[in-house]
């Protein structure tokens, strides 16, 4: 009789056991999941302005632009446009690239970099100030079709300086708007630019500030006969001097474009070197020993502005 309570009583207690546990394994992941709760699950948008700062800034607004069909400018279709330019000898290569050298420096007004450019400089009213080659005293202007059109070989104009801050030459390149304007494209907004430009592109850190967003243009079909597609684009200016690119279509970011200035005024030297003189067209130039001369001299001022650029990026 006994046994057998004991054997009632042993059982009594492992239930009893069992049921604790059970109880105490329920109390632990009710704790769990009370903690778990306490956690903020943090969204991408609360990450990205938590991280990045300027967003306030953004416009909010809606931007429609169209796509546009471009092709090279040719300079030697109307040479009598050149009569309005001023003491100024050019070379015209292959049609499309523009060389002009002042018989006399010219002043230039730093405060105002787009003032009255169109009046010395052909259809300078064309280009827009972008930046200032410090190591090889040159301005770069880009070509705008109402936009910035962003680092295009085609379309930009480089402005050289001498050591009293005055023009003495510059090279440039155009794009010529082709057909009828395309219909306008609904744009994705500046916000949603920076969004993909952090979470896609993982372009931006934290602490990085968005210090300017606009809109311009950027190559996006290039055709062998010449011909551009040109797409909207948005330019996002991160801590004032970097530069990063938004298709404003689809969203999809450009890669920067990091030897762009050595690269094109290395295609302005090369074509000195390929091109015999029938490709060459001068203008304001007197005999053959003038062309020379004008020759030499830019392209001098061209190879220093190059040697300049490269031994700054190799340092």
């Amino acid at each position: 009789m006994i046994r057998v309570q004991w054997g009632q009583i042993k059982t009594l207690f492992i239930i009893c056991f069992l049921i604790l546990n059970i109880f105490l394994v329920k109390q632990l992941l009710d704790r769990q999941d009370e903690e778990i709760g306490l956690i903020p699950v943090t969204s991408r948008e609360e990450e990205l302005e938590f991280n990045i700062n300027g967003l306030e800034d953004l416009a909010d607004e809606t931007f429609t632009a169209p796509l546009i069909y471009s092709q090279n400018y040719n300079y030697n279709q109307d040479p009598d446009v050149f009569e309005t330019l001023p003491d100024q000898e050019i070379i015209v290569v292959e049609d499309y690239y523009l060389l002009s050298r002042f018989s006399e420096p010219i002043p230039f007004d730093f405060e105002d970099p787009d003032d009255s450019l169109g009046s010395y400089i052909f259809r300078g009213d064309h280009y827009s100030y972008w930046d200032h080659i410090d190591s090889a005293q040159v301005l770069v202007y880009f070509q705008k079709m109402e936009n910035t059109i962003f680092y295009n070989p085609n379309a930009v104009l480089f402005i050289h300086l001498n050591d009293a801050g005055e023009i003495t030459q510059y090279a440039q390149t155009q794009l010529n708007m082709i057909g009828d304007s395309d219909e306008e494209r609904t744009l994705i907004q500046q916000y949603d630019a920076v969004f993909r430009l952090y979470h896609y592109s993982n372009e931006l850190q934290t602490g990085d500030v968005i210090s300017d967003v606009i809109l311009g243009y950027h190559n996006l079909v290039s055709l062998p006969n010449g011909e551009q597609l040109l797409n909207p684009t948005w330019g996002i200016q991160v801590n004032e001097r970097e530069h990063h690119f938004i298709n404003a279509i689809d969203g999809h970011n450009y890669p920067k474009s990091e030897e762009f200035y050595e690269n094109s005024i290395n295609h302005f030297i090369d074509l000195f070197e390929r091109n015999e003189s029938e490709e060459m067209v001068f203008y304001h130039t007197g005999d053959e020993d003038d062309e020379e001369r004008l020759l030499e001299r830019v392209r001098q001022t061209l190879s220093d502005v190059y040697q300049n650029i490269i031994e700054v990026d190799i340092e």
